[in-house]
């Protein structure tokens, strides 16, 4: 199996095993919703009987008084038969406890005589006295089903929380298995590839011969293709008085992209490894809070390793978007760049709310823009998100400026903010991969940065920073004859 449908068994994986859990919880969360209901029921029963024993001793009849309560009791048997999904009928039906459905049935029909009772009375069909010996009937049954309605959910709540959580814990395990299985050969592939690639000892034939054996279809494409790209090089610049200047360049990037490989392959490995490792523990806690009888405990988490499994799946995401930004598209199309800021902003409206942020925009161009709009999308998102996840909080205002205007031959993008800024020594590490400078306020994969300046790159456009605790801004320039 080649990487990029192991990243989406990956994927697959982690969405299957969150669904699972949330379902589960959601479904363990309903037997106390059924209790809810039945105190509830007894509560208002209680009510009621409050109003008849003063009726019985001689008070007069308040009819509203009364309907009134019969509805609100009418209504909890009403929500339980709502609640009950297929899958809680047909385990009903399997452990037979489906009688608590009938009761409820019951205790609706029982709330309806008694309220056509009302009306009857109301109306002088009925005296007093048969108006009493029919509530008094109502209240009795409205008892009695009330307390047959305890042990039927009992048992099903009890039969739902040892069937779903050690399927949760099964389905989490074997996740765990499948995913840390393709982390680890995804992991070896490159690590193998890079170890092949960086070794001085080898020649051409073995190193072919290794690459053959070794690497997977994809990895194995790539080299193809860069050895072709190289060969065909050379053999038009072989007779060219620049040939081993050239050769020294190609073998410095080479080199270069060696080195970035395997620094690559390792942080990928460790960031892929550590929500693996964490959702791991986790599952051992769910276990022995289950043991122990835990459950709130158990669906806590259980939570926990959905987020873990969230976090792998944006790192999964993040590398697949790096490694396209190299790639050239198709879709190329007229740039709306209002609606681009509006869906944009729509994306982020989260993260400018939590951070308690303001976002303003500026567009002033003179012509019409055709392009890949989605690097331009990825430029302007991941430059915006960065000044919103790193406002600073002791600032009476934060606030996110973008500036798009034409100036000449080139497009400038310029996007500023008031937050905590960069630190002077770590500029110019901004843009590499895996950096981070505020950990403790923000968190995220670190390529954001690393695939703004792939796309500026593809476009041989240019980025620079202006950073201090007064905040940072950013400068894109792009000629207009790369990127039309």
């Amino acid at each position: 199996m080649n990487i990029s449908k192991k990243l989406i068994l990956i994927v697959i994986l982690t969405v299957t095993v969150a669904s699972v859990t949330i379902f589960s919880a959601f479904e363990i969360a309903k037997g106390a919703k059924f209790h809810q209901l039945n105190f509830l029921h007894l509560k208002y029963i209680n009510q009621l009987t409050k109003s008849f024993e003063s009726i019985r001793q001689g008070a007069p009849i308040n009819t509203n008084t009364i309907k009134k309560d019969i509805l609100v009791i009418r209504q909890q048997p009403i929500e339980c038969l709502l609640q009950a999904n297929v899958l809680n009928k047909f385990i009903m039906n399997i452990i037979n406890t489906s009688q608590a459905l009938t009761i409820c049935k019951k205790d609706i029909m029982i709330a309806n005589t008694a309220l056509e009772s009302i009306s009857q009375y109301e109306n002088s069909e009925i005296t007093r006295n048969e108006f009493i010996t029919g509530l008094e009937h109502a209240i009795y049954n409205f008892n009695k089903n009330s307390n047959e309605f305890e042990q039927p959910i009992n048992k099903t709540v009890t039969f739902i929380l040892i069937t779903l959580i050690p399927l949760v814990l099964i389905i989490s395990m074997l996740n765990i298995i499948i995913i840390s299985y393709l982390s680890r050969t995804i992991s070896s592939s490159i690590r193998n590839l890079t170890i092949l690639l960086s070794s001085k000892s080898k020649d051409n034939a073995n190193l072919d011969d290794d690459l053959e054996s070794n690497t997977t279809d994809e990895l194995k494409a790539l080299i193809i293709a860069a050895k072709q790209r190289i060969k065909k090089d050379l053999l038009n610049l072989e007779f060219s008085k620049e040939l081993q200047a050239i050769v020294k360049t190609q073998t410095a990037s080479l080199q270069q992209a060696n080195d970035e490989l395997a620094q690559f392959a390792y942080r990928a490995s460790h960031d892929l490894k550590s929500p693996l490792s964490g959702a791991k523990s986790l599952a051992q806690f769910i276990i022995q809070d289950i043991k122990t009888g835990d459950t709130d405990e158990a669906i806590n988490n259980a939570k926990k390793i959905h987020q873990q499994m969230e976090k792998l799946e944006k790192l999964v995401i993040d590398i697949l978007a790096l490694a396209k930004a190299d790639i050239g598209s198709e879709d190329v199309t007229k740039i709306d760049f209002d609606q681009l800021i509006v869906d944009m902003t729509e994306r982020l409206d989260w993260l400018i709310k939590d951070n308690n942020c303001t976002f303003e925009a500026t567009m002033r161009l003179s012509k019409t823009i055709t392009s890949e709009k989605a690097r331009f999308a990825q430029i302007i998102e991941n430059l915006v998100s960065n000044g919103l996840k790193y406002h600073d909080k002791n600032k009476a205002s934060s606030y996110v400026k973008c500036d798009i205007f034409d100036r000449g031959n080139e497009l400038i993008i310029i996007v500023s903010d008031n937050g905590l800024g960069i630190p002077k020594q770590y500029q110019s590490q901004v843009f590499d991969m895996f950096k981070r400078f505020h950990v403790d306020t923000s968190s995220g994969s670190g390529i954001g940065m690393a695939l703004v300046k792939k796309h500026i790159e593809y476009f041989d456009g240019e980025i620079s920073l202006e950073s201090s605790t007064a905040g940072t801004t950013f400068k894109v320039t792009l000629p207009m004859d790369k990127i039309v």
